[in-house]
Parts: structure tokens; sequence; C-alpha cells
């Protein structure tokens, strides 16, 4: 294997990661362009939507077993 190729894959997947955690945080925006910063928002529309559901469904769930009790 080439690991000295494969450590610099990493570290550069690692950066990315990084720089996008950034952006979620709201950090770093910065560089990004109108229309990444659009996907951005969309991006954090769609996971907030998620989470809410999450939310619903746990609060259902623990609102159902309060009820059994």
């Amino acid at each position: 294997r080439n690991w000295p190729l494969e450590c610099n894959n990493l570290k550069a997947k690692i950066d990315l990661l990084q720089k996008n955690q950034r952006h979620y945080l709201g950090e770093d925006l910065e560089s990004l362009s109108l229309k990444d910063i659009q996907q951005l928002e969309q991006q954090l529309d769609t996971a907030l939507k998620h989470i809410r559901s999450r939310k619903n469904q746990l609060m259902q769930e623990s609102i159902s077993e309060l009820q059994k009790k």
C-alpha cells in the first residue's frame, strides 16, 4: 500500500469535515458564495425537520407511556 498517499487523503477528508462542521455552526461563512450559503441553509432546514420529527416521536411515545400508567 501507499501509506503516505492514503494518509494525505485522510487528512484532506478530515479538513473538509472540519470545514463543514464550522459552517454548520455558523462559523467561517465569509468564504462562501450566495449559492453555497443557500445550500447550507437548505441542509440545515432539512436536518431541523428530521430533528423535530424525532423529537415529536419521542414525545408521543412518552405521552403514551404516561397514559398507560
